[in-house]
């Protein structure tokens, strides 16, 4: 479901109130120019006590060029919509608690000095969303184990992802670029880590105490797609036929939730899975199924395919292959081993996804909301 949003409100559907006589933490410059100034506001010491979660606000005033004239402001509110409610994010949203998430973010917002009405709220304009899924994996499977095979992916440039890096002992995996980004990464492990080193780097203390009762859920494998600016945004809800420029009340929905976080699945990670994510196989019991679905072939074709495959799985799959062949070979040649490889995957099918990548798509397909307390 929903994870990260932020919303941008008109300056003159924003009333700020007194903030001495509320005892309310004050707007802070953070930066200021001729052409726009920026003001932050961040929740007090007594709100911090309180354990809840707060939006984080930013007040931005532009100078508007072009012969208009004038100046533009605007208020800038960024939250975790999960740890506003649940004060954590293990625990996942359903379509029918928007209300109950909007009561609660004017009941923040109040707190913090800033009221808004209810309806400009709803219909906030979405300036970035992050959706994202927590799959539990079970029979033995663990997130560092599936972390492992998803880092073999070949990844590409379909999605202009520019990097892909490791992070905390393989326990993080993270396909990113400035407009947007995926990232996968073990949640119970990451509820270990201090704030530096943790992928969520809003670690509140009542989701750190969770903890001790986590020890008895199974593996938790958590999956990010971070539309981090608009622009990006709005060409993803395009591409899946999602109308543009959404207001708030039109992100929270399970059901674009789910179709993001399958479009950058079936791109990134089923779309060049290849045999990865097969039965492990020893070499002999491989080159048998090649020679099963190739009952035409010389001896040598089956060998080289059998090498190619193996090649392709051990260490850091694909990515690793490719750069070990580079000063030898053209894309030319690393396209038709490519095909190779997709023409072996389709015929060898008496091998099947391993268990822990059916629970991943399954999980996905069924796009059921993970609840802590029904595991204690």
């Amino acid at each position: 479901m929903i994870d990260t949003v932020i919303l941008s409100v008109p300056r003159d559907k924003v009333i700020t109130l007194d903030e001495t006589a509320r005892g309310v933490a004050p707007w802070d410059l953070h930066e200021r120019t001729q052409s726009y100034s920026v003001y932050v506001k961040n929740p007090s010491s007594k709100d911090k006590a309180t354990g809840l979660s707060f939006p984080r606000l930013t007040g931005w005033r532009r100078r508007n060029y072009g012969g208009i004239g004038g100046w533009t402001s605007v208020l800038k509110i960024e939250f975790s919509v999960a740890k506003l409610l649940y004060k954590n994010n293990v625990d996942e949203l359903e379509d029918g608690q928007f209300a109950l998430v909007v009561d609660t973010l004017l009941d923040r917002l109040d707190r913090m000095g800033v009221r808004i009405q209810r309806q400009d709220i709803e219909l906030a304009e979405v300036r970035a969303v992050h959706y994202a899924k927590n799959i539990e994996l079970t029979s033995g499977y663990t997130s560092l184990y599936a972390l492992g095979e998803l880092g073999k992916v070949n990844i590409t440039k379909r999605l202009d992802m520019t990097k892909t890096r490791f992070v905390n002992d393989g326990e993080s995996l993270c396909f990113y670029a400035k407009s947007h980004s995926v990232v996968l990464y073990d949640k119970i492990a990451d509820l270990r880590k201090n704030q530096k080193r943790a992928v969520d780097l809003e670690q509140t203390a009542y989701q750190m105490s969770l903890f001790p009762s986590l020890n008895n859920v199974r593996e938790i494998l958590r999956l990010e797609v971070r539309l981090s600016e608009k622009r990006k945004m709005s060409s993803v809800f395009q591409k899946l036929g999602i109308p543009e420029n959404p207001t708030f009340k039109d992100v929270f929905c399970a059901k674009k939730s789910q179709m993001v976080v399958r479009h950058y699945w079936d791109t990134m990670i089923e779309g060049n899975s290849l045999l990865l994510f097969s039965h492990s196989l020893t070499a002999k019991d491989l080159l048998k199924q090649i020679l099963i679905a190739r009952p035409d072939a010389k001896a040598t074709k089956p060998i080289y395919l059998a090498g190619l495959v193996l090649l392709a799985r051990e260490g850091n799959g694909l990515r690793e292959l490719r750069t070990i062949l580079a000063k030898r070979s053209n894309d030319r040649l690393w396209y038709r081993l490519r095909t190779d490889l997709a023409d072996t995957t389709a015929g060898l099918d008496r091998l099947r996804p391993r268990e822990w990548y059916d629970q991943v798509k399954g999980a996905l397909e069924s796009y059921q909301p993970v609840h802590l307390h029904c595991k204690e």
